[in-house]
């Protein structure tokens, strides 16, 4: 282990947690936690590295842990889980930026069996647990589950990428206005420049240009909109969707960046012209958050198979550790609705250098881009 932030330290932390309740507690629908709705956890897996796979086992019938690491098994009691995870929790509200814990900390973590910040699955899941739930008396092995943190930073849900820009044609630009666009920065707090989206996208409007959605980018290998084939087979009309929500955030019409109040708003704009707004434009959100959850990106061909088959878990603020099954996928697309929202991501080259007036073939161009993180109601 060497240094990460708050977020990708609460996985290790997370993980000891488990491992020192020995449970782990369901939320309903809305993310609330009942104290008697909770499952009982038998093992947890973890793929630390392609060959290196740890295994911690809690019998219900002692207090200890037993780690097996290959052919190695070593036992440690429950209070050593405990102890880590109430120290690493400390550490972890303390750090700032990207940091490294303390040594005596970081050589116990280690005497676990957690050698690394982030597990090495190529799949969306960070542990697997065999549970058991006390209400049915049933088993069920290996559940994925990945981890979410809202130590820090709110953990993404769908992330941008240079393929989910939106790109626009723009009538009425010229090569000076092109200039005078690409010319507009900002200085934040640290002195640093940067690009600000929405005072670029405002001076287009106050000039007189108009922006018409072209679709996203081509993909270099693949040469085609590999996140509009994607969006396709969950609803073709999700393009207008993203379209109509950027305008409206960017040009302030709509007011919040949460996606319930984002979506009422591309309800009452209506740009696929439906005749129950509401309802299909709702269903049509929740379908796209459910299928990012479970594996959907913008730069790799989707089938439309999940590679999800527990949920999440997630970290709130104060350490407390809480799972959400993803098969129950009403509630669970619900809960994704009701805390995600739409933020803009920093304006880099890998996430496609968007918001700035380029020149291509005689035509004049301008991309937007988003991406969708959590952004959990604590009532």
């Amino acid at each position: 282990m060497d240094k990460a932030n708050k977020g990708e330290w609460s996985e290790i932390y997370c993980i000891l947690r488990i491992l020192a309740e020995r449970k782990i507690y369901i939320a309903d629908g809305s993310g609330k936690k009942h104290s008697e709705d909770c499952l009982n956890v038998l093992e947890l897996m973890r793929k630390e590295a392609a060959e290196r796979v740890v295994r911690y086992h809690c019998s219900p019938l002692t207090t200890e842990v037993t780690i097996t690491v290959d052919s190695y098994t070593e036992t440690l009691p429950v209070s050593t889980f405990l102890k880590l995870a109430d120290t690493m929790l400390l550490e972890i509200k303390k750090g700032k930026g990207t940091f490294a814990l303390s040594e005596s900390l970081q050589r116990e973590i280690n005497e676990t069996g957690l050698q690394s910040v982030k597990a090495a699955s190529r799949d969306k899941n960070d542990v697997y647990l065999t549970i058991l739930d006390p209400r049915s008396g049933v088993t069920r092995k290996n559940i994925g589950f990945s981890i979410k943190s809202e130590i820090g930073k709110a953990p993404t849900l769908f992330n941008t990428g240079t393929n989910s820009a939106l790109v626009y044609e723009l009538d009425g630009m010229t090569p000076e206005l092109m200039d005078e666009i690409n010319s507009i920065f900002e200085v934040d707090s640290s002195g640093e420049k940067f690009v600000p989206v929405m005072t670029r996208f405002q001076a287009l409007a106050n000039n007189g240009v108009k922006l018409t959605f072209a679709g996203f980018p081509i993909h270099k290998r693949k040469k085609i909109q590999v996140f509009c084939e994607n969006l396709e087979i969950l609803n073709p009309r999700l393009p207008l969707y993203f379209d109509t929500a950027l305008r409206g955030l960017l040009s302030q019409a709509c007011p919040s960046r949460d996606v319930p109040t984002v979506t009422d708003y591309v309800s009452q704009i209506n740009p696929a012209h439906v005749k129950r707004p509401h309802e299909v434009y709702e269903y049509m959100i929740k379908s796209f958050l459910y299928a990012a959850y479970c594996g959907l990106t913008a730069g790799t061909l989707w089938n439309g198979k999940s590679n999800v088959n527990g949920g999440f878990i997630r970290v709130a603020a104060d350490g407390e550790v809480l799972a959400f099954y993803a098969l129950e996928s009403d509630s669970f697309k619900q809960y994704l609705f009701d805390n995600s929202l739409i933020d803009l991501p920093a304006t880099d080259k890998s996430h496609g250098n968007y918001a700035e007036v380029y020149e291509e073939n005689g035509k004049y161009y301008f991309r937007l881009n988003f991406q969708i993180r959590y952004s959990v109601k604590n009532t």
